[in-house]
């Protein structure tokens, strides 16, 4: 322990506020936002309701207010199987339509 009235240890002060500094900056870094890395769209697919397989189709399909929910087509699934009106009835679904 060093007694009260001695000369303080800069050198030693200033090393440890040193220290301190990097490692304020090392934290402050870490949390700053790095800056978005370009990306480039190379393909893009769509299948929506309604037959509409295209985005342009499917912005036709809104525009003229089709509603393209249906009952489940044949080819799908075998509806009857899966139906069941009450909505807690275990595994099974209470609706018989969908968007395809």
């Amino acid at each position: 322990m060093k007694p009260m009235n001695s000369t303080p240890d800069y050198r030693t002060l200033l090393q440890e506020a040193w220290q301190e500094m990097r490692q304020m900056r090392a934290e402050l870094e870490a949390l700053t936002p790095k800056p978005p890395e370009p990306i480039a769209i190379i393909g893009m697919d769509c299948r929506f309701p309604g037959g509409a397989n295209s985005p342009e189709a499917y912005w036709q399909l809104l525009q003229n207010g089709r509603d393209a929910i249906t009952e489940v087509p044949p080819d799908r699934w075998d509806v009857d199987t899966y139906y069941d009106p009450n909505p807690d009835a275990p595994g099974k679904l209470y609706s018989r339509h969908g968007g395809f």
